[in-house]
């Protein structure tokens, strides 16, 4: 699977019966009404673009409903995997319990029976009554009545009693212990059952992938080109405005220049008929003196108005809060299982990720990865994030950039598999520490929000 691929398909993650559309999707309304405002040379062409784009539309519609539908039987059949796995757990430690306890009563049973037999054999041997005619001509046959009859009668009524109970406990504890066998049996069946079903719910919603990709290619090309037609239509419209204001504003100065030149003309011509005046004043003895600049109205400057622009923003990029990426590159099964108890002892310290192998393992976080096996995990890869956060992925079926020290979110560091202690069943046994290692936090929630 290529890195675009992945890319792809993390858009298309189902979690819980919960999917979220591909980013790009999401403008496509959008997109559609503004493209609608374009010129009308250009209309016909959009219009073709926008039904292809409306049909493929429907088409990955219909394939996500299938893989919502598919992912939520998964994770139902992944559930049902671990509740079988507990259960099993809890019953082998009966069974071992019901194991010892019937080995206790038998040993106790053995001990009674023996003490019994040496009781009798020792009343026999020091028997000194006659034989009673209650046996016939068995003499032998005589005298173990005549013993048994005394180890009653001399008080060793009470082992018969304790040996009876003994047995009676024996036969019930056996009963028991077989029918926790049979419900074993049925457990380790419905366990094997889920992990099919799993597997071959995470095998259609690939297949489904395979089917949706293509299409998801060519509206991706599609949007993307409307998405870049509707920017240079933004960008023409805005520099027909500039130019449209560029030519308000020039006709704005010509006029105040005009108007300024108007005004300075008009006071010039008011200078010379003051002065024609003050002339014609000077030859009249009692004519008033006229101030030649009074009533003059001073220039006007033409102001000179901004032309700033505001520039177009840029479409929003959506982006996961935990800054995330999924830790696995394809389908898997997802059970919130932390916490719970494990069969080597302890608790489960992580989430059991369900998936096929050679699924690729991520590194969800920027950081220094380090590749090594140990006896419970086998394959696992240890993520120390720049965040300080610490990642531990085991059950690998392989590595992945091995001795490269640091790697970016999203590398590739390993591949689903079931080694170690995974019971047969691939899966990714992943870990979250937040701050450090030590600190286990629940991944769950952040996996559903990261993988959606």
């Amino acid at each position: 699977m290529t890195s675009g691929m992945r890319a792809t398909f993390s858009r298309l993650r189902v979690s819980r019966g919960n999917v979220v559309r591909p980013k790009v999707l999401w403008a496509l309304p959008i997109v559609l009404l503004l493209v609608m405002s374009s010129t009308s040379g250009a209309q016909s062409e959009l219009d073709q673009v926008r039904a292809t784009v409306s049909a493929l539309q429907d088409e990955i519609d219909e394939y996500l409903d299938q893989m919502i539908a598919t992912q939520a039987r998964a994770d139902a059949a992944g559930a049902r995997y671990w509740e079988a796995d507990l259960a099993l757990y809890e019953l082998n430690v009966e069974i071992v319990e019901l194991s010892q306890r019937v080995a206790g009563i038998d040993a106790d049973v053995a001990a009674l029976r023996q003490q019994m037999i040496e009781i009798a054999v020792q009343r026999y041997i020091d028997s000194t009554t006659p034989p009673s005619i209650l046996a016939g001509d068995d003499i032998n046959r005589q005298a173990a009545v005549d013993a048994l009859a005394r180890f009653v009668s001399e008080g060793s009524l009470d082992i018969i009693d304790d040996y009876r109970r003994a047995s009676d406990d024996l036969d019930q504890a056996q009963a028991l212990l077989a029918e926790r066998a049979r419900h074993q049996q049925e457990l380790i069946g419905q366990a094997a059952a889920a992990a099919a079903e799993v597997q071959a719910e995470l095998n259609a919603i690939g297949s489904v992938y395979l089917e949706i990709a293509p299409r998801l290619y060519e509206q991706d090309r599609l949007l993307d080109a409307l998405e870049e037609e509707e920017r240079q239509r933004l960008a023409e419209e805005l520099r027909r405005r500039q130019a449209t204001e560029a030519r308000r504003l020039e006709a704005a100065r010509a006029a105040a220049a005009a108007a300024a030149a108007a005004e300075v003309a008009r006071q010039e011509a008011a200078r010379i008929a003051g002065e024609e005046v003050a002339r014609a004043a000077a030859a009249a003895s009692e004519a008033p003196q006229v101030d030649p600049g009074a009533g003059a109205i001073p220039p006007v400057t033409p102001g000179t108005p901004t032309d700033a622009a505001t520039p177009v923003a840029d479409l929003p990029v959506l982006q996961a809060a935990s800054g995330w990426v999924c830790p696995l590159a394809g389908p898997f099964s997802h059970f919130d299982d932390f916490g719970d108890p494990r069969h080597y002892g302890g608790w489960h310290k992580g989430n059991d990720l369900i998936a096929p192998t050679g699924t690729p393992v991520l590194a969800v976080e920027s950081g220094r990865v380090e590749h090594r096996a140990n006896r419970i995990g086998g394959n696992s890869a240890y993520l120390f994030a720049d965040s300080g956060n610490y990642y531990y992925n085991t059950h690998l079926s392989a590595y992945e950039n091995v001795g490269v020290g640091w790697v970016p979110a999203g590398a590739v560091i390993g591949y689903v598999g079931d080694s170690g202690n995974a019971a047969g069943l691939p899966h990714l046994h992943f870990e979250y520490h937040l701050g450090g290692r030590g600190n286990h936090i629940n991944p769950y929630p952040i996996v559903r929000e990261a993988c959606s």
